[in-house]
Protein backbone atom coordinates (compact mmCIF):
# COMPACT_ATOMS: atom_id res chain seq x y z
CA UNK A 1 0.00 0.00 0.00
CA UNK A 2 1.46 3.35 -1.00
CA UNK A 3 2.25 5.97 1.60
CA UNK A 4 -0.41 8.67 1.91
CA UNK A 5 -2.82 6.76 -0.31
CA UNK A 6 -5.62 7.91 2.03
CA UNK A 7 -5.33 11.49 0.74
CA UNK A 8 -5.72 10.54 -2.91
CA UNK A 9 -8.40 7.87 -2.46
CA UNK A 10 -10.76 9.59 0.01
CA UNK A 11 -14.14 10.50 -1.45
CA UNK A 12 -14.25 14.18 -2.37
CA UNK A 13 -16.80 16.53 -0.85
CA UNK A 14 -19.17 17.91 -3.47
CA UNK A 15 -17.71 21.10 -4.89
CA UNK A 16 -14.30 20.59 -3.26
CA UNK A 17 -12.41 20.50 -6.57
CA UNK A 18 -13.87 23.88 -7.54
CA UNK A 19 -12.97 25.36 -4.15
CA UNK A 20 -9.41 24.03 -4.30
CA UNK A 21 -9.02 25.35 -7.84
CA UNK A 22 -10.22 28.77 -6.61
CA UNK A 23 -7.73 28.67 -3.74
CA UNK A 24 -4.91 27.92 -6.16
CA UNK A 25 -5.96 30.86 -8.33
CA UNK A 26 -5.84 33.08 -5.24
CA UNK A 27 -2.36 31.79 -4.39
CA UNK A 28 -1.14 32.35 -7.94
CA UNK A 29 -2.47 35.92 -7.86
CA UNK A 30 -0.40 36.57 -4.72
CA UNK A 31 2.73 35.11 -6.30
CA UNK A 32 2.27 36.55 -9.79
CA UNK A 33 3.54 39.98 -8.76
CA UNK A 34 6.93 38.43 -7.97
CA UNK A 35 7.23 36.41 -11.21
CA UNK A 36 8.64 37.57 -14.52
CA UNK A 37 6.64 36.41 -17.52
CA UNK A 38 7.36 32.78 -18.42
CA UNK A 39 9.62 32.28 -15.37
CA UNK A 40 10.32 28.54 -14.89
CA UNK A 41 8.51 26.94 -11.95
CA UNK A 42 9.34 23.95 -9.78
CA UNK A 43 6.59 22.56 -7.55
CA UNK A 44 7.41 20.20 -4.69
CA UNK A 45 4.44 17.92 -4.06
CA UNK A 46 2.24 18.24 -7.13
CA UNK A 47 -0.78 16.54 -5.56
CA UNK A 48 -3.69 16.59 -7.99
CA UNK A 49 -2.11 19.16 -10.28
CA UNK A 50 -4.18 22.29 -9.60
CA UNK A 51 -1.18 24.64 -9.41
CA UNK A 52 0.56 22.89 -12.31
CA UNK A 53 -2.38 23.64 -14.60
CA UNK A 54 -2.33 27.31 -13.61
CA UNK A 55 1.37 27.53 -14.44
CA UNK A 56 0.66 26.04 -17.85
CA UNK A 57 -2.20 28.49 -18.45
CA UNK A 58 0.14 31.41 -17.67
CA UNK A 59 2.98 30.19 -19.87
CA UNK A 60 5.46 29.10 -17.20
CA UNK A 61 7.78 26.20 -18.02
CA UNK A 62 6.81 23.77 -15.27
CA UNK A 63 8.42 20.83 -13.52
CA UNK A 64 7.05 18.97 -10.53
CA UNK A 65 8.17 16.44 -7.95
CA UNK A 66 5.60 14.05 -6.48
CA UNK A 67 6.23 11.14 -4.09
CA UNK A 68 3.15 9.01 -4.78
CA UNK A 69 3.77 6.66 -7.72
CA UNK A 70 0.12 6.18 -8.66
CA UNK A 71 -0.48 9.91 -8.56
CA UNK A 72 2.58 10.46 -10.78
CA UNK A 73 1.09 8.09 -13.34
CA UNK A 74 -2.23 9.97 -13.30
CA UNK A 75 -0.51 13.35 -13.61
CA UNK A 76 1.55 12.15 -16.57
CA UNK A 77 -1.63 10.91 -18.26
CA UNK A 78 -2.99 14.42 -17.78
CA UNK A 79 0.04 15.88 -19.56
CA UNK A 80 1.76 17.30 -16.47
CA UNK A 81 5.55 16.97 -16.39
CA UNK A 82 6.38 15.29 -13.10
CA UNK A 83 9.25 13.34 -11.59
CA UNK A 84 8.34 10.69 -9.03
CA UNK A 85 10.62 11.32 -6.05
CA UNK A 86 10.50 12.15 -2.36
CA UNK A 87 12.11 15.24 -0.86
CA UNK A 88 14.48 16.18 0.65
CA UNK A 89 16.90 16.21 -1.04
CA UNK A 90 15.63 18.19 -4.01
CA UNK A 91 17.57 16.58 -6.84
CA UNK A 92 15.86 18.30 -9.77
CA UNK A 93 18.47 20.17 -11.86
CA UNK A 94 17.74 23.84 -12.30
CA UNK A 95 17.28 25.35 -15.76
CA UNK A 96 19.89 27.81 -16.97
CA UNK A 97 19.66 30.83 -14.67
CA UNK A 98 17.64 29.00 -12.03
CA UNK A 99 13.94 28.69 -11.22
CA UNK A 100 11.83 31.82 -11.01
CA UNK A 101 9.56 30.13 -8.47
CA UNK A 102 9.88 27.10 -6.24
CA UNK A 103 6.52 26.37 -4.63
CA UNK A 104 5.14 23.83 -2.21
CA UNK A 105 1.73 23.51 -0.60
CA UNK A 106 1.23 21.47 2.56
CA UNK A 107 4.58 19.73 2.38
CA UNK A 108 6.69 21.13 5.22
CA UNK A 109 4.41 19.78 7.94
CA UNK A 110 4.95 16.23 6.66
CA UNK A 111 8.75 16.34 7.00
CA UNK A 112 10.33 14.46 9.88
CA UNK A 113 11.80 17.45 11.69
CA UNK A 114 13.88 20.61 11.57
CA UNK A 115 16.85 18.96 9.83
CA UNK A 116 14.70 17.86 6.88
CA UNK A 117 13.01 21.28 6.71
CA UNK A 118 16.41 22.98 6.66
CA UNK A 119 17.73 20.68 3.96
CA UNK A 120 14.72 21.20 1.73
CA UNK A 121 14.83 24.99 2.05
CA UNK A 122 18.59 25.09 1.53
CA UNK A 123 18.17 23.00 -1.63
CA UNK A 124 15.50 25.43 -2.82
CA UNK A 125 17.79 28.42 -2.21
CA UNK A 126 20.46 26.77 -4.33
CA UNK A 127 18.08 26.25 -7.28
CA UNK A 128 16.60 29.77 -7.41
CA UNK A 129 17.38 32.39 -10.01
CA UNK A 130 18.92 35.56 -8.59
CA UNK A 131 15.51 37.24 -8.76
CA UNK A 132 13.52 34.06 -8.03
CA UNK A 133 11.28 33.35 -5.05
CA UNK A 134 10.54 30.36 -2.86
CA UNK A 135 6.94 30.18 -1.64
CA UNK A 136 5.77 27.77 1.05
CA UNK A 137 2.12 27.26 1.98
CA UNK A 138 1.49 25.48 5.28
CA UNK A 139 -1.14 25.13 8.02
CA UNK A 140 -0.93 27.50 10.98
CA UNK A 141 -0.37 25.15 13.89
CA UNK A 142 -0.87 27.99 16.37
CA UNK A 143 -4.40 28.59 15.07
CA UNK A 144 -5.27 24.90 14.66
CA UNK A 145 -4.07 23.72 18.07
CA UNK A 146 -4.65 20.00 18.61
CA UNK A 147 -6.29 19.67 15.20
CA UNK A 148 -2.87 20.13 13.58
CA UNK A 149 -2.16 16.61 14.86
CA UNK A 150 -5.65 15.16 14.66
CA UNK A 151 -6.42 16.02 11.04
CA UNK A 152 -3.56 14.00 9.51
CA UNK A 153 -1.47 11.20 10.97
CA UNK A 154 1.50 12.20 8.78
CA UNK A 155 1.85 15.67 10.32
CA UNK A 156 5.26 15.64 12.00
CA UNK A 157 6.73 19.18 11.92
CA UNK A 158 4.51 21.86 13.55
CA UNK A 159 4.44 24.75 11.08
CA UNK A 160 4.03 28.33 12.27
CA UNK A 161 4.95 31.60 10.60
CA UNK A 162 7.76 32.16 13.11
CA UNK A 163 9.27 28.66 12.81
CA UNK A 164 9.22 28.56 9.01
CA UNK A 165 10.62 32.12 8.77
CA UNK A 166 13.48 31.05 11.04
CA UNK A 167 14.13 28.00 8.87
CA UNK A 168 14.13 30.16 5.75
CA UNK A 169 16.66 32.52 7.32
CA UNK A 170 18.95 29.60 8.20
CA UNK A 171 18.70 28.41 4.59
CA UNK A 172 19.84 31.82 3.30
CA UNK A 173 16.41 33.17 2.31
CA UNK A 174 14.80 36.48 3.21
CA UNK A 175 11.04 36.55 3.83
CA UNK A 176 9.53 39.30 1.70
CA UNK A 177 5.79 38.65 2.12
CA UNK A 178 3.42 36.74 4.41
CA UNK A 179 -0.21 36.01 3.60
CA UNK A 180 -2.89 34.37 5.76
CA UNK A 181 -5.46 32.36 3.85
CA UNK A 182 -8.77 30.87 4.88
CA UNK A 183 -9.74 28.62 2.02
CA UNK A 184 -10.24 30.67 -1.14
CA UNK A 185 -12.20 33.41 0.61
CA UNK A 186 -11.26 37.08 0.71
CA UNK A 187 -12.71 40.22 2.28
CA UNK A 188 -15.89 39.82 4.32
CA UNK A 189 -16.30 36.18 3.25
CA UNK A 190 -12.91 35.43 4.76
CA UNK A 191 -14.05 36.84 8.11
CA UNK A 192 -17.16 34.65 7.99
CA UNK A 193 -15.01 31.64 7.11
CA UNK A 194 -12.77 32.34 10.11
CA UNK A 195 -15.88 32.34 12.32
CA UNK A 196 -16.88 29.03 10.74
CA UNK A 197 -13.48 27.57 11.62
CA UNK A 198 -14.17 27.83 15.37
CA UNK A 199 -14.14 24.46 17.20
CA UNK A 200 -17.67 25.08 18.49
CA UNK A 201 -18.93 25.03 14.90
CA UNK A 202 -17.29 21.66 14.34
CA UNK A 203 -18.76 20.30 17.58
CA UNK A 204 -22.27 21.38 16.62
CA UNK A 205 -21.95 19.96 13.09
CA UNK A 206 -20.67 16.60 14.25
CA UNK A 207 -23.34 16.37 16.94
CA UNK A 208 -26.04 16.36 14.28
CA UNK A 209 -24.05 14.42 11.68
CA UNK A 210 -24.98 10.94 12.88
CA UNK A 211 -22.99 8.38 10.88
CA UNK A 212 -19.20 8.30 11.05
CA UNK A 213 -18.89 8.95 7.32
CA UNK A 214 -20.93 12.14 7.60
CA UNK A 215 -18.90 13.25 10.63
CA UNK A 216 -15.74 12.81 8.58
CA UNK A 217 -17.21 14.85 5.72
CA UNK A 218 -18.08 17.65 8.15
CA UNK A 219 -14.58 17.46 9.62
CA UNK A 220 -12.85 17.74 6.25
CA UNK A 221 -15.10 20.62 5.23
CA UNK A 222 -14.31 22.36 8.50
CA UNK A 223 -10.58 21.77 7.97
CA UNK A 224 -10.78 23.63 4.65
CA UNK A 225 -11.61 26.76 6.65
CA UNK A 226 -8.52 26.53 8.85
CA UNK A 227 -5.89 29.22 8.46
CA UNK A 228 -2.95 28.60 6.13
CA UNK A 229 0.13 30.79 5.85
CA UNK A 230 1.93 31.57 2.62
CA UNK A 231 5.51 32.78 3.10
CA UNK A 232 7.35 34.19 0.10
CA UNK A 233 11.14 34.47 0.33
CA UNK A 234 14.04 35.41 -1.92
CA UNK A 235 17.80 35.32 -1.96
CA UNK A 236 19.42 38.28 -0.16
CA UNK A 237 19.94 41.34 -2.34
CA UNK A 238 23.36 42.96 -2.51
CA UNK A 239 23.41 46.42 -0.93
Amino acid sequence: MSYYKYYFSTKEIEGSAERIAAKNRLIYSLLERHLPAEAPVLELGVGKGFFARLCDEHGHPYQGLEADHEQCRMLEQDGIEVTCASVPPVTMPAPEGGFGLIYSAHLLEHLKGSHEVHRLLADCAGLLADDGVAAMLFPDAMAMGKHFWNCDYTHAFPTTERRVAQAMADAGLEVMAAHRLCGHYTGGKRLLARLGSHPLVLGAAQAIAGKAERRDLFYRGWMYLQQDILLVARLPRAD
